[in-house]
């Protein structure tokens, strides 16, 4: 499942560690994870948002795929969603965040 760390933080909760941005977790993690008092406080907040059903961006309508790619730094994640999805939008997000976190810029360089 995919869960969106919206903050600025790192997230550690019953052995579970969010990043900022996107983060992939199993369902028992997820469990665990969002049992802890001080997380479900977080994600009232909507702070931390799981996308329970979703597994990739594909899963998610466009606007949510985007947002969350735009939070994303990372390109493993980021390259294994532009494997799957077919959306020009979604992939114009995913291909514009990479070349952010490789170039510094949402531009490609030759």
């Amino acid at each position: 499942m995919l869960v969106q760390n919206k903050g600025k933080y790192v997230r550690h909760a019953a052995g579970v560690m969010l990043v900022p941005g996107a983060n992939q977790l199993a369902a028992t993690d997820w469990k665990k994870f969002s049992a802890h008092p001080l997380i479900k406080e977080l994600v009232e907040d909507e702070e931390i948002v799981a996308h329970e059903s979703a597994k990739t961006t594909k899963d998610l309508n466009a606007n949510e795929a985007i947002e969350l790619v735009k939070d994303t730094f990372s390109l493993s994640l980021l390259e294994e969603w532009k494997a799957t999805e077919k959306r020009s939008t979604v992939l114009a997000a995913i291909t514009e965040q990479s070349n952010l976190i490789v170039n510094g810029s949402g531009e490609e360089t030759e």
